[in-house]
């Protein structure tokens, strides 16, 4: 008992230390600071599994002490907040042997929770709205842009064009962060998992994989939300405050991902049907990824694959 003990206060002070050193990096190092940031709650979820959610909480307050102690308290907040949080959640449905889908559903949630409390943190301490700043810095950057071109001589119209463009952009922005949130989330719950299960992999300790991609299926109403989207902003005329454009944009947007999602299973699926040659499939990814053609036809692929299941055919 002992033993266990000693065991699990060294491998907390141990990962405490190494996201103590992760933070600064995150802090004073731009580059490898972001991927300082996406690995951070990596301990922490190790701590869960291995010792518990009491040693992953405490080892967690301590390397927010000493960065505060080092960087400040804000800094200390916005990361332990930030990163740690999603990695008591992950770890501790882990621990739960939940599937991996609910330990990404878990751990996103947990992740948007961290970034609203951070914004409120924000907004309370500092009176900084960090989307509002954020798009004054874009708009900023616009005018720069704009101004640096004009100087080399470029035609003013094809200027005013792009510039139209961009604006566009900006003013359809606000009215989508809950969708960026929401992928964004999703992205750091599943990177975590990955790199915790390759981890701990190496540590001797098995985590549960994912259904392999090529059977992924997603629920038949995913496509009944996206349609629901979709009509919500056709409707936005009938609703003078815009709230029908934005809830519909945010449903068309997040499903519109599950279904190009679904659609790029189908493809793999068929290529490891059919054994088409890595040379091949890495010439039709990049098709897919950077051809606006080719992206519609995978997304429209999995629209009808939810509804029909073409593995079938």
């Amino acid at each position: 008992m002992q033993s266990n003990s000693t065991k699990s206060l060294i491998e907390g002070a141990l990962l405490a230390a190494i996201n103590v050193i992760l933070s600064l990096m995150a802090i004073y190092m731009p580059i490898m600071g972001t991927f300082a940031t996406l690995v951070w709650p990596v301990p922490i979820v190790i701590l869960v599994v291995r010792h518990g959610i009491r040693t992953a909480t405490l080892s967690m307050i301590v390397a927010g002490i000493i960065v505060a102690m080092v960087s400040g308290p804000f800094q200390a907040v916005g990361i332990v907040l930030g990163f740690g949080i999603l990695g008591l959640v992950i770890g501790w449905t882990i621990k739960k042997d939940a599937s991996p889908f609910k330990v990404i559903a878990f751990g996103s949630v947990a992740s948007m929770i961290s970034i609203l409390i951070l914004m409120l943190i924000s907004m309370w301490v500092m009176g900084i709205n960090p989307i509002t700043q954020e798009l004054d810095i874009l708009k900023e950057s616009i005018s720069m842009t704009t101004e640096f071109y004009n100087k080399l001589g470029v035609d003013p119209k094809a200027i005013e064009t792009t510039v139209e463009s961009f604006n566009k952009a900006l003013d359809i922005l606000p009215l989508i962060i809950p969708a960026i949130f929401i992928i964004a989330s999703v992205f750091d719950a599943f990177l975590t998992y990955m790199i915790t299960k390759a981890v701990m992999s190496r540590m001797g300790q098995k985590l549960r994989d994912f259904t392999p991609f090529v059977l992924w299926r997603f629920p038949d109403y995913t496509v009944a939300i996206f349609l629901l989207g979709s009509v919500l902003v056709m409707l936005e005329p009938y609703w003078p405050k815009g709230i029908l454009k934005a809830i519909g944009m945010n449903l068309v947007i997040v499903f519109g991902c599950i279904l190009f999602l679904q659609g790029l299973s189908l493809l793999t699926y068929y290529l490891a049907k059919f054994n088409v040659g890595k040379f091949f499939r890495a010439i039709i990814a990049f098709f897919v990824l950077f051809n606006p053609l080719f992206l519609q036809i995978v997304f429209f692929a999995g629209f009808f694959d939810v509804l029909f299941n073409f593995r079938k055919i």
